[in-house]
């Protein structure tokens, strides 16, 4: 088997049994493990020949079977081993690369940043759960749990660590609340709708009769309509405060239904607020690291953008700013929430006070509730899961099923209805007097 144990401070002599001195000797360490594939050498001082002999036999095992993991390479810190090797390799889209580094940076590494890989465990993540979860919400934790446990599972697979802790059978992820998908009722979504600028209205109308996700609405050109379906081919996507246009989420086009009555409110909107032309970058999931320059242009014809100002043309609308400016007054106009709390900014010398609103919205009530409604209303009147599954565009019908069971409020009608036909018949046979079939 390949490897062996070298004496840097001796050589035999002419005879083989005679140890003559080396030039080194008696400096640095005296025994070199060296000669196994694939492993780095490693130096052993005076009086570790034993050791050295162990530290051979196991990595030549280990290297043979193809387990071999140097501790060293273990024992950088998580911090060093994620700004100089994960980090700049990962290839997170675009649009998920920031919140995906806002959680590490912020809510991981401050906290277990200077421990040793290989000194990472059971104890050490927990302690570390701990930690983080008196600063943030247990959404952000359990997203910011797999980001560590995607970390972890990187440097075992670089034969850093000999297994990923986060692996461990006794460790439990944190997990969300159970919590049902909420559904407006018609009136809710009317109200809402006509408190909006009626140049946003037609975007509850797309959500809401065509289950679009809020950055698909804003994306949406009347060009999708085909008869009777809208394709669902883009959206507006925001990546380091620059607009530009993406595939839905998943990087999975779709069919959604277009009913006559929100074709003919697309037309006409389209009549009332002319569309624009609007070129922005494309945002490829599959390129992350392209440069935004070189990223290729696409124009669009745009149904919803801002309005037209100092003789320039309207453009993509920022979902952050419509969210602040006319979704949640909206809401409060319809009732749903509370007014904002407004508070006079003091700024730098010189400038005038600004005014700072600050929202109370429920996490359910954002743009996001239009989407389920579209669900509600599609199950209530008896749709397949597996329709309702393609036109949201999810992958596996079990999720959709998962997430909107209790939008079926027929299921189980037809079957009690039966038992009890059943049941009733079975009885009233049993009521019989004996020998009246005989």
């Amino acid at each position: 088997m390949p490897g062996y144990v070298e004496d840097r401070w001796y050589k035999k002599g002419p005879d083989g049994k005679r140890s003559i001195p080396t030039e080194r000797h008696g400096q640095g360490k005296r025994y070199k493990v060296t000669g196994i594939p694939g492993v780095r050498s490693r130096s052993f001082a005076d009086k570790q020949l034993a050791a050295a002999k162990k530290w051979l036999a196991e990595a030549q095992s280990d290297s043979g079977r193809g387990e071999w993991y140097d501790s060293r390479d273990g024992s950088i810190t998580l911090d060093d081993y994620v700004r100089n090797y994960w980090w700049p390799t990962t290839r997170y889209p675009p649009t998920t690369r920031g919140p995906v580094r806002s959680r590490v940076f912020n809510h991981i590494l401050p906290h277990i940043g200077a421990m040793p890989l290989n000194r990472i465990g059971f104890d050490e993540i927990r302690a570390w759960q701990t930690r983080a979860e008196a600063n943030i919400d247990v959404g952000t934790l359990v997203v910011t749990w797999a980001h560590f446990s995607s970390i972890l599972q990187a440097a075992h697979k670089a034969k850093r660590i000999p297994v990923n802790p986060f692996r461990d059978g006794d460790l439990r992820a944190p997990r969300l609340p159970k919590s049902k998908a909420l559904a407006w009722e018609q009136q809710t979504v009317r109200s809402v709708r006509l408190a909006l600028p009626e140049r946003y209205r037609i975007l509850v109308d797309l959500a809401v009769g065509a289950g679009l996700r809020q950055g698909e609405a804003l994306g949406f050109s009347p060009d999708d309509v085909d008869g009777e379906d809208i394709h669902v081919v883009r959206q507006i996507v925001k990546v380091n405060g620059k607009f530009g246009f993406g595939p839905p989420k998943g990087n999975k086009e779709r069919e959604a239904p277009c009913a006559p009555e929100l074709a003919e409110a697309i037309k006409e909107y389209a009549n009332r607020f002319p569309t624009v032309e609007v070129t922005l970058p494309w945002v490829d999931p599959d390129r992350p690291s392209l440069a935004w320059e070189d990223r290729p242009k696409r124009t669009v014809r745009l149904l919803v953008t801002t309005q037209f100002t100092n003789g320039l043309n309207g453009g993509a609308i920022n979902k952050d700013t419509f969210n602040d400016k006319h979704w949640k007054p909206a809401l409060a106009d319809a009732g749903l929430i509370p007014p904002a709390e407004v508070t006079l900014v003091e700024p730098k010398q010189g400038k005038s006070p600004w005014r700072k609103e600050s929202w109370e919205m429920p996490r359910e009530f954002g743009f996001h509730v239009l989407r389920h409604t579209f669900a509600s209303v599609v199950l209530a009147e008896g749709e397949t899961i597996t329709q309702l599954a393609a036109w949201l565009g999810h992958t596996d019908p079990a999720f959709t099923l998962r997430t909107y069971v209790h939008f079926m409020p027929k299921s189980g009608n037809r079957g009690r209805e039966a038992l009890g036909r059943f049941m009733s018949g079975e009885l009233a046979e049993a009521d019989e007097p004996p020998g009246e079939h005989s």
